[in-house]
């Protein structure tokens, strides 16, 4: 048990920072990333608890109060399973660390047990925000005694195990058939494809399956009391009905009753987690590191046209991509993104029945001249919060970790290494966009005017976000690293931009919906702006930047 506390410990202090560095560079870094989560998602933690406090009232009259504990907790466990299959994947098998622990004296549950213990952790944040307001709100209203908050205790630390078990099982079994393949990263990067694939099929399912209820059986339910509709809440994940028993009848033997077999599927479920790991999991991940290369005897011809001078700056920008789409979680996290948010877009639509004349209102909408000016401003907005949240150009710095020395001897001035940089984040932006505006055109029929004017400003957003990403990661760049995980995942650039670009997108609807701007008028406004913003930044990227680039390889 030593052995496994010592490395989770070594696991999360890696993850966080590393050993090298100034301990009050991390301390100052550990608060700002803590006031930024706090900024973030408190308003999302206190809206929620409002809304549970404005539902027990009318719950509580009918006798299903306990229904919202019901649905919180099952929310929380969907949550924690759909981000689980993306934090599993990532820490078991893309952190590359799994080959330098085994030659070390540790037992394979040491190993997998200290890398799901780190999921867990971070899987607590996410229970903050929507258990934590549920448990504390609901006991607020019920008057509950100092037994329930004590149960609450215990069953947030447990609630997250089962759905962390089931994500890592999924992951595991993917793995460890894509491991056979001689291209290990590609097919590395089918399995993550796979297995973020069955976390969005999951999603679809969930709220398929909220829909598929009549509502003679939802009324029928709710005039049956007594809490019936903790039931149907729980079905998702049958140990939360256990959780949720135990919570409304701490005052008699069954809530213990209750509590005590909730533990035991708890532990259960880590007995499997751990059976099923030591078949699956090592296998998988053995080799991890190694990879294969195409041996080839080139003609005269295609030497002399893989050999031909081209311009430095292209190549430089495909060496940026190709970076990007070979290594397993840069394409995660990176590639992947521009293309996920479309389809998270469009999921709460068709999962729902009457998706076509959703699809019909929301046309008409995006077709309306007085409206076309919000919807414009809207997708300035979407553009900038999906492009900045690729961490293409807030982590172009940061990726070069401890070889950011070479960029010295490259031939090629300081200025243009930046720009490719920026343009690689620019190029996988547009292709992100342009699969949103074919989206528009097919299923919504957008205006192809509108859609121009789209295009044009959603350029300006991506070059604007681009830019400002790299000149965070130029003052704050996470040089000390020993897994690309790290310089991605655990890297508070990315958060900065992202809470910077919320915060201009946000405004920039407010602006055009409080003065009614119409679609050309918000066009003009946009367009102009940050035109002026982009070309400003620029020049300041060839000066600022460049001075700021060459201390940091002094």
């Amino acid at each position: 048990m030593y052995k496994f506390i010592a490395l989770t410990k070594v696991l999360l202090k890696t993850g966080t920072g590393s050993p090298n560095s100034k301990k009050d560079k991390k301390k100052i870094k550990g608060i700002l990333l803590g006031l930024l989560l706090v900024l973030a998602f408190t308003p999302m933690a206190i809206g929620f608890g409002e809304f549970i406090f404005t539902a027990y009232d009318g719950l509580h009259q009918i006798g299903q109060e306990a229904v919202i504990l019901g649905f919180g907790l099952s929310i929380v466990s969907v949550v924690i399973f759909f981000f689980g299959i993306f934090y599993a994947m990532s820490i078991f098998y893309f952190s590359m660390d799994v080959e330098n622990l085994l030659p070390l004296p540790f037992k394979p549950w040491h190993i997998m047990g200290a890398k799901f213990a780190v999921v867990l952790i971070y899987e607590y944040f996410t229970e903050i925000i929507f258990f934590l307001p549920t448990i504390v709100a609901y006991g607020i209203k019920s008057n509950a005694g100092v037994l329930y908050y004590g149960y609450g205790v215990i069953i947030f630390l447990l609630l997250p195990i089962v759905p962390l078990v089931i994500a890592s099982v999924i992951n595991m079994i993917i793995m460890r058939f894509t491991n056979i393949a001689k291209n290990k990263d590609r097919f590395r990067l089918v399995g993550g494809l796979m297995a973020m694939c069955f976390g969005v099929g999951i999603n679809i399912y969930i709220q398929r399956f909220s829909q598929n209820l009549s509502h003679s059986e939802v009324t029928k339910m709710f005039a049956q009391g007594n809490n019936s509709l903790v039931g149907l809440a729980t079905k998702l994940f049958p140990s939360t009905k256990i959780a949720v028993n135990s919570l409304i009848n701490t005052t008699n033997v069954q809530g213990f009753i209750n509590l005590i077999l909730f533990i035991v599927i708890t532990l259960a479920a880590l007995m499997i987690f751990i059976m099923l790991g030591e078949a699956l999991y090592f296998k998988g991940v053995m080799g991890i590191s190694e990879t294969t290369s195409k041996r080839k005897t080139l003609s005269s011809l295609e030497l002399i046209k893989n050999t031909a001078q081209n311009s430095s700056l292209k190549v430089y920008i495909i060496k940026e991509l190709k970076l990007l789409f070979r290594t397993p979680i840069y394409f995660m996290n990176c590639v992947l993104m521009n293309f996920l948010w479309p389809v998270f877009l469009l999921i709460p639509i068709f999962a729902q029945k009457g998706a076509s004349s959703q699809l019909n209102m929301l046309a008409k909408f995006l077709q309306n001249n007085k409206s076309s000016g919000v919807a414009l401003g809207g997708f300035f907005a979407f553009m900038i919060f999906a492009s900045c949240s690729n961490a293409i150009a807030t982590t172009a710095i940061s990726r070069e970790g401890k070889n950011v020395f070479i960029l010295k001897y490259i031939p090629m001035k300081y200025k243009d290494q930046l720009m490719a940089k920026v343009l690689s984040a620019v190029v996988l932006g547009i292709a992100g966009m342009l699969m949103v505006t074919i989206i528009g055109l097919i299923f919504l029929k957008i205006p192809i005017d509108l859609v121009l004017l789209m295009i044009i400003v959603g350029f300006f957003g991506i070059v604007f976000t681009s830019f400002i990403g790299i000149f965070i990661d130029l003052n704050f760049p996470k040089l000390q690293w020993s897994t690309e995980q790290e310089a991605i995942k655990r890297n508070l650039n990315v958060m900065i931009s992202i809470i910077i670009c919320i915060a201009l997108g946000g405004l920039t609807v407010f602006m055009v919906i409080k003065f009614e701007l119409t679609k050309w008028t918000t066009f003009a406004i946009i367009a102009s702006s940050y035109a002026i913003i982009d070309v400003v930044l620029y020049y300041l990227l060839g000066t600022k930047g460049v001075e700021i680039l060459r201390k940091i390889e002094s």
